[in-house]
């Protein structure tokens, strides 16, 4: 499995990690000290990624046991300096509960699938992709800030749409041949966020267009160049909505 810190091999993953726990400190207005823990408890999630990924993969029960034991005392550490022994109450006003349900319910259905449809299943790798956008949920807990439902509407659609370009990506390969109609009937229940706030639906243009124009292009790749482009690109298709969402929250 390699050594436990290294550099996640998906760039993507990794961007996301660091991302995800920034626009949560944003959106958490975190002060200068829960800038300096949630920035570094963001790295311990970078650098530990692929080794809790691999372990889980080959279910190397050790090796999950570290990856978990590491991050819990991440996450957990700070949030017991910051709200001291009810960080340790399941109650919702806990800043960890509704970051350890999601997770809780994310690695359920990643297992399932995982388990019952094998892991080169588009559904399994796409669910797999929720999970890098996770320390968002976390950041106001390591900040010392309150959860907020503006914190769970951006880690959704991060997440969701994480989830849906890894379904696009899939109906672009050449040994697929996924249905290309799968990744745009998925993607519109994400609009069910107009409701929080209307003009969250600036974030949805640009991936909805990409979706329906995807329904006629009969391209496929096939080498590892070409498909590496392609995961760029999707890349930063993510990184549009994730600036325009977070700039909607934050200002509106």
């Amino acid at each position: 499995m390699g050594r436990v810190f290294r550099i996640p091999r998906e760039p993507g993953a990794g961007g996301t990690i660091i991302l995800a726990m920034i626009g949560g400190l944003i959106l958490a207005h975190a002060g200068w000290k829960g800038w300096l823990i949630g920035i570094a408890v963001a790295l311990v999630t970078f650098f530990t990624f692929d080794y809790a990924f691999d372990s889980y993969r080959s279910w190397r029960i050790g090796g999950m046991g570290l990856a978990l034991i590491l991050n819990g005392l991440a996450y957990a550490i700070p949030a017991l300096y910051w709200f001291g022994k009810s960080a340790l109450r399941p109650s919702p006003e806990n800043p960890l509960f509704a970051p350890l349900t999601v997770v809780a319910v994310l690695f359920a259905l990643h297992f399932t699938f995982s388990r019952t449809k094998g892991w080169k299943n588009p559904v399994t790798y796409a669910l797999g992709n929720l999970l890098p956008a996770v320390p968002a949920l976390f950041a106001p807990a390591v900040a010392g800030k309150s959860f907020n439902s503006d914190i769970l509407v951006f880690w959704f659609l991060l997440a969701y749409y994480e989830a849906i370009g890894a379904a696009y990506v899939e109906t672009k390969l050449a040994f697929r041949r996924f249905p290309r109609k799968y990744p745009l009937i998925a993607w519109l229940p994400a609009f069910v966020v107009v409701l929080y706030n209307p003009y969250l639906f600036l974030a949805l243009i640009e991936p909805t267009v990409r979706l329906v124009m995807n329904l006629r292009d009969n391209t496929y790749v096939a080498r590892i160049e070409d498909i590496k482009r392609l995961g760029w690109s999707v890349f930063r298709s993510v990184m549009l909505l994730y600036a325009i969402t977070l700039a909607v929250l934050y200002f509106e």
